[in-house]
């Protein structure tokens, strides 16, 4: 937390920060917030995040009998595998996956939704006893999916109408503003000052981090997505040293937030 003129400032919210609390799912990286279907709860905590920069937000199960389940993820556009410019090129790409899988249909091809005033692409299939669906959106340069699972076509369809129960997360008025979401901004033009990190780690180990860089080119707050705790405090460290150019959008000074990635080729510290 930051201390200006005796006011604590509220942590700078991170992807996997979202909790289920009094049956609703928030999550105020993404300005979401979910009222939980009738008889599903919080599941199992997932993994971590993935080097590649995808996220297992949360997983919400049956309380009883088996029936349906969601999970909520995210892909960090600027570290995926195989990058896409939009969520029609995302869901298109998740459409022939699903349809490569032996056993798997396609019920409904990607098609366009607008569920709590965020545009969807939503994709349904089924295999091995199970419908699903697949609703996938994009939100601060992360696809935002929703995925369904279900043992019959009714419970399914019952599934996704709760989407509808999608809302903004609540928000206080000393929340700060959202950051522009600026791919490939922490290139050498656009760098002032760089320190390395003081580590380097296994051999080809490659760490993502997404940085919010302020007006005067400072860096605001680090998130080091995939590392281990020495990695993680030392890439922390060396980056609260780096100085950007001022970030602008049309002529004005504004706040960033965009990706970069540490690619360490030697076991040996620096």
């Amino acid at each position: 937390m930051s201390l200006l003129h005796g006011i604590v400032a509220p942590p700078i919210a991170i992807p996997e920060d979202g909790t289920v609390t009094d049956g609703r799912y928030t999550n105020k990286y993404f300005d979401l917030s979910f009222t939980l279907p009738e008889g599903l709860t919080a599941g199992p905590a997932g993994p971590e995040p993935s080097e590649t920069g995808y996220y297992s937000l949360t997983s919400l199960v049956p309380e009883g009998e088996p029936g349906g389940a969601i999970l909520i993820a995210a892909q960090d556009m600027f570290f995926a595998p195989r990058p896409r410019s939009d969520i029609g090129a995302e869901a298109g790409d998740f459409r022939n996956a699903m349809a490569g899988i032996d056993g798997m249909t396609i019920d409904q091809e990607p098609s366009e939704a607008n569920i709590a005033g965020h545009l969807m692409q939503r994709i349904d299939f089924s295999g091995v006893g199970l419908y699903r669906a697949t609703f996938v959106t994009e939100i601060r340069c992360h696809f935002v999916s929703f995925n369904l699972t279900a043992r019959s076509p009714e419970l399914l369809a019952s599934l996704a109408s709760s989407l509808s129960n999608l809302s903004a997360a609540a928000e206080t008025a000393a929340s700060p503003s959202v950051p522009l979401c600026v791919r490939d901004y922490a290139v050498a033009e656009n760098i002032l000052q760089r320190v390395e990190p003081a580590v380097a780690g296994p051999r080809f180990t490659s760490i993502p981090v997404r940085i919010v860089i302020d007006r005067e080119g400072s860096v605001k707050h680090v998130h080091v997505i995939h590392a281990s705790d020495e990695q993680r405090r030392s890439v922390e460290e060396a980056l609260r040293g780096w100085k950007f150019k001022p970030p602008q959008a049309d002529g004005t000074p504004v706040e960033i937030e965009t990706g970069l990635i540490f690619r360490f080729t030697s076991e040996q510290r620096s």
